[in-house]
């Protein structure tokens, strides 16, 4: 009985270690055109976002090749914060990681890693390259989020804390 609650207590914290948390983004699509929330990665587009003021942030739940499943309540910034509850599916909504970004939040510098750990090799990338870019979500992994930025110049990992979702200001 102590072996089997030993072993589930390791596969437990071994589970828990890599567990796929959320982060948050907005939405920026440079398309011209509204941008398609779809009921699968590639699927049936069930609702169209025009582009308001201010814009969209979203909460990033799983990705899927380079699709990201996202929470059905999203925050629309502009005059008057609010809310919209996306609707017409019954399998989740998803967005492709090409209109998702978010910026660093605090000082840039150091910013990224090698690999999702405080003590993997810091990317010397420059402060300011940051600061001016914007990053997309790649991949999830506990606390720690890879990245890449939207030139496809550079891809790290950063801790989820460090992400900037705000897309009508810089975050401190």
């Amino acid at each position: 009985m102590k072996k089997i609650f030993l072993t589930t207590l390791i596969m437990v914290f071994a589970i828990s270690a890599y567990a796929q948390t959320s982060a948050s983004a907005y939405i920026l699509d440079k398309s011209g055109t509204p941008t398609n929330v779809r009921n699968a990665p590639n699927g049936k587009v069930v609702q169209k976002l025009p582009d308001v003021d201010g814009g969209y942030v979203v909460e990033l739940l799983e990705v899927k090749n380079n699709w990201w499943r996202i929470d059905p309540v999203i925050e629309i910034y502009g005059d008057e914060d609010r809310e919209l509850k996306l609707q017409g599916s019954k399998t989740g909504y998803w967005l492709h990681n090409s209109v998702i970004q978010f910026g660093v939040a605090g000082d840039p510098e150091n910013v990224l890693r090698a690999t999702p750990s405080p003590k993997g090799k810091p990317l010397k990338i420059g402060a300011t390259y940051l600061e001016e870019t914007g990053l997309r979500p790649l991949q999830i992994r506990g606390e720690w989020i890879k990245v890449e930025t939207t030139d496809k110049r550079y891809t790290g990992w950063m801790p989820i804390d460090k992400i900037c979702s705000n897309p009508l200001t810089t975050c401190p």
